[in-house]
């Protein structure tokens, strides 16, 4: 297919470093399900799930804080990455919008660096599971009522 196609890898909520946390902090595992889910519906709903993947990282014992981009000109991951970005690639409202964020991106043609480049991101994705439909519907994943209104307010801020 001549279509791009994308793979995300995010946390899942066990390696959110704010799960069990008290108060509305304990909310964010279950803001990022939500925002993760509402995405996935509209993959769904374009019908696009073969172009847009999503994967979740889960490690026992590990957080997962990582962010990464990496560009292939074929997407499969034995194909080795020719561009990275390094430093704090956020790409929400607020990072856009509100704080001064700086990063790099590295485009090469060098073998070795396209190597560690690939090696980094096969180490991340190894320990990601592919998102599919039965992925929110575990009784785990349910969103409480309070963390939806929350998200709704508070995009803009977050």
């Amino acid at each position: 297919s001549d279509q791009s196609q994308y793979s995300l890898l995010m946390a899942h909520p066990q390696a959110n470093g704010f799960l069990g946390a008290r108060g509305p902090a304990g909310g964010i595992p279950h803001a990022y399900t939500l925002i993760a889910q509402n995405f996935w519906n509209l993959i769904l709903s374009k019908d696009l799930q073969n172009r847009i993947k999503m994967y979740e990282y889960k490690r026992e014992d590990w957080t997962f804080h990582a962010k990464g981009m990496w560009y292939s000109p074929s997407m499969s991951l034995s194909k080795m990455p020719c561009l990275t970005m390094v430093g704090s690639p956020n790409f929400g409202y607020r990072s856009v919008s509100k704080d001064l964020e700086t990063q790099v991106t590295i485009l090469t043609t060098n073998k070795e660096l396209q190597e560690k480049m690939g090696e980094e991101q096969s180490l991340l994705y190894n320990l990601g599971k592919e998102v599919d439909s039965n992925t929110f519907q575990q009784e785990e994943r349910r969103v409480p009522a309070w963390v939806k209104m929350v998200v709704g307010l508070a995009r803009k801020f977050f």
